[in-house]
């Protein structure tokens, strides 16, 4: 779900941005609460302790994981019952089995997360001289840079276990922040899965140590790609799919040619309908073997995993991974938070919002979701629905429009006078839960709120700006669309109607990349 993190041992770079670190401490004189980031799911990776005793990365799957696996599979469809037995069952051994738990979700291994209670001044490696610029780094290089690097927090935990544990650790967290820096509240920058632990925490604690949280592309209310999967509906086409790999690589020419060109053959050879078919045919022959030998193992095990399961799906869900035998103490667990936090979240945060804590959403749309299921066309940050992560907002399916003419139906904004559609017609806030506090940034990928981007910019306005909502400054209003070739942002002029059919789609294509090529040779210049 993460960027491989890139570690440089350059003198010399470390030389430079320890040199930089020093004066973006002083970049900002202005008092500013001190800012947690709450992480995603998978910033940093999950580690064990082999039977050597050696610390070893099990989550996301290092390399001699992947490798040992490749193997195992290879030996284990010689000896096993046929190819699918031997790779479900080499998958579990030497990959999933590390990060499994037992039935009543509490981890079977001893498994560790990187921790960081103090300040990110403290951890140069991980932030400041990472070379990743995108995630929760990205945003924490982008915090760094405005209010320095001591002011700024992060924290992490393991996304598999139970939410409301983890609010309990950031409750800790935070009377640990406030007590070191003598402050009287936080803001909080809740990321992805991030938004399941912060609502959780106003659930158990209440909103009185935060002055400001801000939702950047959050899990809060769940994915129907979740849903779907814990529903046992796996669904997948090489349409979608090739859409899904040319939006991931927005801004990478070459890919996207590559990626443009095989789509299109496939398309007009008709070869597509018939990979289609032997995909549909082959998951028809591993489904029940896959979920009940692996999923149902691990995933299914997960409270953190059941937080990303909407309300439509919640109770399905429990019957088609379980048959009917859950563990009751797993039970108790996901479905506090289903019933307690997630369903309570819009009286949780607007109670927060009425006690002069400040609600700001980012939200992005202009992809395709995740191509495993019959929804993967709905409008997404590339993972998380448009629709969820904005608490609401009525969105047009991936390659289309809400329609000509169409009227906002629903709008729960106070000012009648208020026009909350995009220019594109793809997207209605005014369904939001804060339609006046909602920003949508088209063609940003899940948390791809990148260092030296416009994104960055906006984060840093809402995290300085008290009060603040879509009207307030005309450089960051409600909708934008990102260029990815340049990080900056250019408004909507309604000229930007998806097509659909084919043919269109190829040229539209063409002449994005042509745009877009131009565009990276003007960055390059200096034009």
């Amino acid at each position: 779900m993460k960027t491989v993190f890139k570690r440089s041992l350059s003198v010399i770079l470390s030389f430079i941005l320890a040199m930089s670190v020093c004066v973006v401490s002083f970049a900002s004189t202005e008092q500013h609460d001190p800012i947690i980031v709450v992480s995603g799911m998978g910033a940093f990776p999950l580690y064990s302790t082999d039977k050597d005793g050696n610390k070893i990365q099990v989550w996301a799957p290092s390399g001699e994981i992947i490798k040992s696996t490749v193997v195992s599979s290879l030996k284990k469809t010689v000896t096993a019952k046929g190819f699918v037995n031997g790779v479900i069952e080499a998958l579990y051994d030497e990959m999933f089995s590390y990060i499994a738990c037992d039935s009543d979700g509490t981890s079977i291994n001893d498994v560790s997360i990187p921790i960081f209670d103090k300040s990110v001044d403290n951890y140069p490696d991980d932030f400041e001289n990472s070379e990743n610029d995108e995630d929760e780094v990205g945003v924490i290089k982008t915090l760094c840079r405005e209010y320095g690097a001591e002011n700024v927090y992060f924290f992490n935990y393991d996304w598999r276990l139970d939410p409301l544990e983890h609010a309990k650790d950031l409750n800790k967290y935070i009377n640990n922040v406030l007590s070191k820096t003598n402050s009287s509240t936080v803001t909080l920058v809740p990321c992805s899965m991030g938004g399941v632990v912060t609502n959780s925490y106003l659930y158990k604690y209440g909103s009185n140590k935060i002055s400001k949280i801000l939702y950047c592309l959050v899990a809060s209310r769940g994915l129907d790609m979740t849903g779907e999967l814990f529903n046992k509906n796996i669904e997948i086409n090489t349409d979608t799919l090739m859409e899904y790999f040319f939006s991931f690589e927005m801004g990478e020419v070459l890919v996207q040619v590559l990626i443009s060109t095989v789509q299109a053959g496939l398309n007009y050879t008709k070869l597509g309908v018939g990979l289609d078919k032997l995909i549909s045919m082959l998951l028809d022959r591993i489904n029940d073997k896959a979920y009940n030998d692996l999923l149902s193992r691990t995933f299914a095990n997960f409270p953190g995993i059941w937080a990303l399961v909407g309300d439509e799906y919640f109770e399905s869900a429990k019957t088609k991974m379980f048959g009917g035998e859950m563990n009751q103490l797993l039970e108790q667990k996901i479905n506090e938070y289903h019933y307690n936090v997630q369903l309570n979240a819009e009286p949780l945060m607007k109670s927060a919002k009425s006690n002069n804590t400040d609600i700001y959403i980012i939200a992005a749309y202009g992809y395709v979701g995740a191509p495993v299921s019959k929804f993967a066309t709905e409008q997404s940050d590339c993972l998380i629905e448009t629709k969820n992560e904005s608490f609401g907002a009525t969105c047009a399916n991936y390659g289309e429009t809400l329609g000509n003419g169409y009227k906002a139906v629903g709008s729960v904004c106070p000012d009648e006078s208020h026009n909350h559609v995009s220019t594109d017609c793809v997207i209605d806030a005014s369904t939001c839960m804060f339609p006046e506090e909602t920003w949508f940034i088209k063609n940003n990928r899940h948390v791809g709120l990148n260092t030296n981007t416009d994104c960055a910019g906006l984060v840093t306005y809402l995290i300085s700006t008290d009060g603040a909502d879509v009207h307030s400054n005309e450089n960051y209003p409600q909708f934008v669309e990102l260029n990815p070739a340049t990080g900056k942002f250019k408004s909507l002029t309604g000229s930007e109607i998806e097509q659909t059919s084919t043919l269109k789609s190829a040229f539209s294509r063409l002449i994005y990349i042509l745009n877009l090529i131009v565009d990276k040779i003007k960055t390059y210049f200096g034009f």
